[in-house]
């Protein structure tokens, strides 16, 4: 391995310019220089905090990593800035197989790189739950970003709530200016209340796991009153309802049944889902708005399908889909949303997708399916990361990268999160060669990539037209005469391909 042992590199996030959170604060940066560990930043004007912030904790600022034993960042390196024979932390998306991240793997592999995945630093203890995780920071920023929307949605209603102040996550210098607006909101709410027919608003929380924590940290804001389940059922509103909104959160063993005799039990429920079925619809009925913070694999019962969505009679509002797990747990999860774009409609009557206007509005639900809300909380998110890792980093940092993996004193924890070693994959890992087998892994072209996206830009329906096709509805025309053009093009490409 290269490098020098105690000295490693933070380097800048270019995925996307909406990741702007950091491994390695300023302040634990001061932490490592003050044990003896030299750190480098790559500069970043994006970055939540300064290049400024890192020289006064002690960091030295340059682009050059390659003195770096350990190279630290947030998403996905790029293959042609990956310095062979380092060690590098990440989230890399590589341990399940996915297809569009074994080059990324390869290279890994080929460079000899050591690579700690974050996802895969696990309690050694059952059930080996995630130390390092962003979770609570997810379950923050949804619950803000769909006030945001449900204010806006309500107002293509002609409806004004005091929702319609709310910013996005994003637009907060931290968490606690976006709390105090909410806080704000909350004080108008308890002294002007919502219109009669809005009353009562009643929040269901689905799961019991850090993204809901997240979301009950914003909702228990407003001024509010918990609900249990059974107290949901039974629930007359008065007239001081209006004043307040209501939160119920819903465990597994609420909304999860066996199949024969009723019941749960959670080690037979994860074993044989199968013998499993939601009684969620019950609840969803009386409900405004639904956050979907619960785990869901596709073995297990949908939380609520597209049948059942069409018999909820227009009291619900939205959905804001923390877990966004695609036709998953909530079967109507038909897209994942962008800061830019992060809210669509679904009509439960024709099972279609629509972008947010005030026509579709009226008939529809809002729906917000974000799947990387922390990096709207960059720097809450960036201080809650940094300290959960500190010690790894710490470890790392002087580890003797030469040894056999077998020989490596590693703590356990950071032991098993280390996926590739001495260009090979590691032995809890040698099964990904056996899942690329079955994978078929499509040829990319460039040729023509300018031109289609032109032809999308310029038709804005076809993305959420293509998702209702999913599901046995017809094109628009303007869409059908898109597709078409882009046929025309992948068939060039094709040609070129056999060619």
């Amino acid at each position: 391995m290269e490098g020098t042992p105690g000295t490693i590199g933070l380097r800048r996030e270019t995925k996307t310019y909406w990741e702007r959170r950091v491994a390695i604060t300023p302040k634990d940066v001061t932490v490592l220089i003050n044990e003896g560990i030299r750190v480098l930043v790559q500069p970043s004007p994006t970055r939540c905090f300064s290049d400024i912030e890192f020289l006064k904790a002690g960091a030295e600022i340059t682009e050059d990593l390659s003195e770096a034993q350990l190279i630290i960042g947030i998403k996905e390196v790029p293959i042609a800035e990956l310095l062979p024979n380092r060690s590098y932390l990440f989230f890399s998306h590589t341990y399940k197989g996915q297809p569009y991240n074994m080059p990324l793997l390869d290279a890994l592999l080929e460079k000899r790189i050591r690579l700690f995945d974050y996802e895969l630093i696990k309690d050694v203890n059952p059930p080996h739950n995630r130390l390092v995780a962003f979770g609570v920071f997810a379950g923050n920023a949804g619950v803000i970003d769909f006030i945001q929307g449900l204010g806006k949605f309500l107002l293509m209603r002609n409806i004004s709530t005091p929702f319609i102040l709310q910013g996005f996550s994003y637009m907060y210098r931290n968490l606690a200016d976006a709390c105090q607006n909410i806080r704000n909101i909350g004080e108008i709410i308890s002294k002007e209340g919502f219109l009669p027919s809005l009353s009562p608003m009643i929040f269901g929380v689905t799961g019991t796991g850090r993204c809901a924590e997240g979301a009950m940290q914003i909702l228990t804001i407003f001024p509010h009153e918990i609900l249990t389940p059974e107290e949901l059922l039974k629930f007359e509103p008065t007239p001081e309802s209006r004043f307040k909104i209501y939160i119920v959160q819903f465990p597994s063993d609420k909304i999860i049944e066996r199949k024969e005799g009723g019941g749960y039990d959670r080690e037979e429920f994860h074993e044989n889902p199968e013998l499993y079925q939601s009684t969620f619809i019950k609840y969803a009925e009386k409900l405004s708005v639904i956050v979907h913070c619960a785990f869901w694999s596709t073995k297990q019962p949908r939380l609520l399908t597209i049948e059942q969505a069409r018999t909820l009679k227009g009291r619900l509002l939205g959905i804001c889909d923390i877990s966004c797990d695609f036709n998953g747990g909530i079967q109507i999860c038909r897209k994942f949303t962008t800061p830019e774009d992060p809210f669509y409609l679904y009509c439960p009557t024709d099972d279609r997708i629509y972008r947010l206007n005030q026509e579709h509005a009226q008939t529809s639900i809002l729906y917000h399916s974000m799947d990387f809300l922390p990096s709207e909380l960059p720097r809450d998110a960036s201080e809650h990361f940094s300290h959960k890792i500190l010690g790894y980093v710490r470890e790392l940092a002087w580890d003797n990268a030469n040894k056999p993996f077998e020989e490596m004193s590693l703590h356990p924890e950071i032991k098993h999160a280390m996926e590739t070693c001495h260009g090979d994959l590691t032995p809890s890992f040698q099964y990904i060669k056996e899942l690329r087998k079955k994978t078929v892994i499509p040829v990319d072209t460039h040729d023509h990539v300018y031109e289609m996206g032109q032809i999308i830009s310029k038709n804005e329906d076809l993305l959420a037209d293509l998702e209702n096709t999913k599901y046995r509805q017809g094109l628009i025309p303007e869409s059908e005469n898109a597709i078409y053009q882009l046929s025309e093009i992948i068939e060039d490409n094709n040609n070129i391909i056999q060619g």
